[in-house]
């Protein structure tokens, strides 16, 4: 499968390439590499040690990357290369203007790991190529299409098979996609799902539907710019912000989204509203700010300068922010998700990953790993807060969607689950659950 600007005969690569899906092994022909015996490449590598004797030249001689012009038109692997710039010849001196962080001291070890993926089976995988309109911000990327590839043997030749994990739910594609279709027999397989450490009196979830003047929350493509719900939404976290203690993490659905907000919110004065209860921070896009961020927002929450209360975390579903870190006890008293996250429907990755399953796992298959990632996406935003038993605190889903998703949610997020048509029940349930853990925790 192929998406160019033009189409070309042979196996020429088309210099004015926007994107393009490849087979394994017509991305070994495109590029010319199918004469390349990649199985003994690697056992060179291995065996050579050839990443720590390069890493000291690599460390010596890095630095920014200009690209001098070409007199002779490239062809082979150069002319591949070249269009992940976009263009057919490069430019003199062409650097980017964006700040950039080390992505890992040693990128070779990227360039391994891609071409051990190029000794899957073919059909099992696909290579993405994503163009940039210069140098180093152009990728290739693999993306394995049939994991249960990986799991066969493991499946037929183990007594049991116990696959673990924290955030999992929903769980149907581990069952379909990885056991099924590795060949385990359905009835082999056991779910079995634990309840939160927490008591239940320590988490109130609500899906909220309409804001405080009764406009409704649905936050899709078509209303990400509508200005009459981005200022029901501003009124939604000014309120919230007033009546909850500590820090708030709000999960937006793309950083994108999160910047037309935030200016949304300056003009119209709820910033600064906001302000006047808690200090605003914002998810930096480079990694490498994210932790003076953190330390900022965590001594802002531990040390609140009146009449502040805390602060707020502007974050973006799938960030930085919202896998891997804990805000437990003052830093997420709340946990808002704003909308359904769903990915991008028209990125080429995802419609040839719904194609295949369509077409190897079941019709529908597709639809269904397109809506599970989107609560995976949300479920794993929700387990940033309460990190232990004696931890307390609320999880505010704002989009009328998500009614009809509850089913995807955890299961100790369903046991205090309510879906409120009015604003109003939802500050009063909030109201009351902060001051019934004031007066049992005598916090100010």
């Amino acid at each position: 499968m192929y998406s160019t600007s033009r189409s070309q005969s042979n196996d020429k690569v088309n210099t004015e390439v926007q994107s393009a899906i490849y087979s394994i092994e017509k991305f070994e022909s495109v590029a010319e590499i199918d004469t390349v015996n990649v199985f003994e490449l690697l056992q060179f590598i291995n065996a050579s040690k050839l990443i720590h004797k390069l890493r000291g030249y690599v460390e010596k001689y890095s630095g920014d990357l200009k690209v001098r012009p070409v007199t002779k038109k490239p062809t082979g692997v150069s002319a591949f290369l070249n269009t992940l710039q976009g263009k057919e010849t490069t430019e003199t001196e062409t650097k980017s203007k964006e700040n950039k962080e080390d992505i890992c001291n040693n990128p070779l070890i990227f360039i391994i790991s891609f071409l051990e993926s190029l000794k899957s089976k073919s059909a099992d995988g696909r290579i993405f190529i994503n163009p940039g309109p210069t140098v180093g911000q152009g990728t290739i990327k693999f993306l394995l299409m049939n994991p249960a590839a990986y799991f066969h043997d493991i499946v037929k030749e183990a007594r049991s098979v116990i696959l673990a994990g924290g955030t999992m739910e929903p769980i149907s594609e581990f069952r379909d996609q990885l056991f099924i279709s590795a060949g385990a027999e359905p009835e082999r397989i056991v779910t079995f799902s634990c309840d939160h450490v927490i008591p239940k009196e320590n988490i109130i979830t609500r899906i909220v539907t309409q804001g405080p003047t009764g406009v409704k929350f649905e936050f899709n493509y078509q209303n990400r710019e509508n200005k009459e719900l981005l200022n029901e939404l501003g009124r939604t976290l000014k309120n919230l912000c007033n009546i909850i203690p500590g820090g708030v993490v709000v999960f937006l659905p793309s950083y994108n989204y999160e910047t037309s907000l935030y200016k949304h919110l300056e003009v119209t004065g709820v910033v600064a509203k906001i302000s006047e209860k808690k200090k605003i921070f914002r998810e930096p896009k480079l990694a490498s700010q994210i932790n003076a961020i953190l330390d900022s927002f965590a001594d802002t929450v531990k040390k609140p300068t009146a009449p502040q209360n805390g602060a707020i975390l502007f974050s973006v579903v799938g960030g930085k922010l919202s896998e891997g870190l804990n805000f437990s006890d003052d830093l997420g008293r709340c946990v808002i998700v704003v909308g359904m996250p769903y990915p991008n429907i028209k990125s080429l990755e995802l419609q040839e990953k719904m194609k295949y399953l369509n077409e190897n796992v079941k019709p529908g298959a597709g639809n269904e790993y397109y809506e599970n990632s989107c609560m995976k996406a949300v479920n794993q935003c929700i387990g940033r807060a309460v990190r232990h038993i004696n931890d307390y605190s609320t999880v505010i889903l704002l989009d009328r969607r998500f009614s009809n998703k509850t089913k995807s949610l955890p299961g100790w997020i369903q046991r205090t689950l309510e879906v409120h048509n009015t604003f109003n029940s939802t500050i009063g349930d909030v109201a009351k659950f902060f001051a019934a853990k004031k007066k049992k925790f005598n916090f100010l």
